[in-house]
C-alpha cells in the first residue's frame, strides 16, 4: 500500500460546474503560487463577424482596466501580429508602448502595469481570442519560467475551448429547433444578428455605468443567447402563427403560452445534452420565459413588474423591439431610427426599462455600424 499515493489533485477545481471566470480566479491562484509577479490574468474573445476583440474573462489583483469594451483588431497591430505569427510574446517593459495612440495600450498604461506575456488562443486552427498576463514589475519573465508559463497558457486554452464549445452546443442545439420556427413565423434574414448585438451594447453600456450583475462573461453568453428568445413557438400551432390577420381572444391565449413553453423546452433539451447545470442556463430561462413581461405588471405570462423581470430579459426586450421597428415586414416599411427611438421613448417607464433605452440611443452611431454590417437583402422580400 506505502506504494500506491493518493495526490490531493491541485486542478481539481477546474472540473467543478462553475462558471468560467471562477475558474480563472481560481487557476490564477494557482498561478500566483509559482509566479507571484503575476498580478492579472485576462482572456479576450474574437469577435470574427466584427473583427473585434473583446473583454471575456479575467482575474486582477487591483484595478481591471479591460472591462466592457472591445477594441477592432486592426487598430491593435502588436496583438494582430502575434495572431498572424501564432507565438506568444513577452514585454518586460512596458514603457516600449509609452507613445502608443491606442486606447488599450494607455488603459494598461495607466493601471500601472510594466510587463507582459500574451499568447494567441485557438481552437485547433481557428483563432478564437486571446490570453494575458501582466504584472506591475519590469523585467519578471525570465526565460526560464517560459516553458511553465506556456503550459499554463494552454490549461486556459483549454478551458475556454471547453466553455466555448459547451457553450455553442446548447445554442446550436436550440438554434435548430429556432429554425424550424423560421419556417413558420419567418422574420428577416439578420434580424437575430442585429438584435443580439444590440443586446451586448445595451448591456455593456450598463455595465459601464455600475449595473450589478452584468459581468463580461455574462454579457456574452447574453449576445449569444438572446436570439434564443422566441423558442418556445415552435409549440405554438401554426394556424395561429401565421394567420395573417388579427388573432381572436382564444388564439391570443394560446399565443402567449410561447413564453411558458420556452422555458419547458430549454430543460427538456438541456436535460437531454446533459448540461441541466450548465452556469449561465437562467440567463436563457430567463430570456424565454419573461421577455414578453413589461415593467407596468402587465405583460405575461406572470405580470411581473420593473426589478421584478430580470435585467437580461429587459435588455433583449429592448433590443428585439427597436429592431422588430427598423426591419421591414411584409406589413409595414422599416421605420427610421429616429422613429424607432421615439416610439421607444414612448414605451420608457411603462413598457420598457428606460435606462435599456438611453444607453441606446446615446449609442445611436454604434447601432448604425451594426445596421450596416447586418443589413438585409430586401430583394428577398420582392
Amino acid at each position: 500500500m506505502e506504494d500506491i499515493i493518493l495526490a490531493p489533485g491541485r486542478y481539481k477545481d477546474l472540473y467543478k460546474s462553475v462558471s468560467l471566470s471562477k475558474k480563472i480566479q481560481g487557476l490564477h491562484q494557482m498561478i500566483q503560487q509559482d509566479f507571484p509577479y503575476i498580478h492579472r490574468v485576462a482572456v479576450a474573445l474574437f469577435d470574427t463577424k466584427m473583427n473585434t476583440l473583446k473583454t471575456f474573462v479575467q482575474s486582477a489583483k487591483e484595478d481591471r482596466p479591460f472591462q466592457f469594451y472591445e477594441c477592432l483588431m486592426e487598430n491593435a497591430p502588436s496583438l494582430m501580429e502575434i495572431k498572424t505569427r501564432k507565438t506568444n510574446r513577452v514585454v518586460n517593459d512596458m514603457a516600449v508602448f509609452n507613445n502608443g495612440t491606442h486606447e488599450h495600450t494607455q488603459k494598461i498604461a495607466a493601471n500601472g502595469y510594466q510587463a507582459s506575456y500574451s499568447a494567441p488562443l485557438f481552437d485547433e486552427t481557428t483563432f478564437i481570442g486571446m490570453l494575458f498576463f501582466n504584472a506591475y514589475q519590469k523585467n519578471v519573465f525570465k526565460t526560464l519560467d517560459l516553458a511553465k508559463l506556456d503550459l499554463y497558457a494552454q490549461l486556459i486554452n483549454s478551458l475556454v475551448v471547453n466553455k466555448l464549445q459547451a457553450t455553442q452546443m446548447l445554442v446550436g442545439a436550440f438554434r435548430s429547433c429556432l429554425s424550424l420556427v423560421s419556417y413558420k413565423d419567418p422574420e428577416t434574414g439578420n434580424h437575430l444578428e442585429r438584435m443580439a448585438r444590440y443586446t451586448r451594447l445595451i448591456a455593456r453600456e450598463l455595465a459601464k455605468q455600475g449595473h450589478p450583475g452584468l459581468t463580461d462573461e455574462t454579457i456574452e453568453h447574453l449576445f449569444m443567447f438572446a436570439p434564443l428568445h422566441d423558442i418556445g413557438k415552435i409549440g405554438i400551432p401554426d394556424r395561429i402563427l401565421r394567420k395573417p390577420g388579427r388573432l381572436d381572444e382564444e388564439e391570443w391565449q394560446i399565443m402567449q403560452t410561447h413564453s411558458t413553453k420556452g422555458r419547458e423546452i430549454i430543460d427538456t433539451i438541456a436535460g437531454y445534452l446533459g448540461v441541466a447545470t450548465f452556469d449561465q442556463l437562467s440567463l436563457l430561462r430567463n430570456i424565454s420565459g419573461s421577455h414578453h413581461e413589461t415593467i407596468d405588471g402587465k405583460g405575461y405570462p406572470n405580470q411581473l413588474k420593473k426589478d421584478e423581470i430580470p435585467i437580461e430579459t429587459q435588455i433583449v426586450s429592448v433590443a428585439d423591439i427597436f429592431d422588430a421597428l427598423t426591419s421591414h415586414r411584409s406589413y409595414k416599411p422599416a421605420w427610421s431610427n429616429a422613429a424607432a427611438f421615439k416610439e421607444l421613448m414612448q414605451l420608457s417607464g411603462t413598457k420598457l426599462n428606460p435606462d435599456c433605452i438611453r444607453v441606446l440611443i446615446e449609442n445611436a452611431a454604434a447601432v448604425k455600424k451594426i445596421q450596416k454590417r447586418f443589413a438585409d437583402d430586401l430583394s428577398d422580400h420582392g
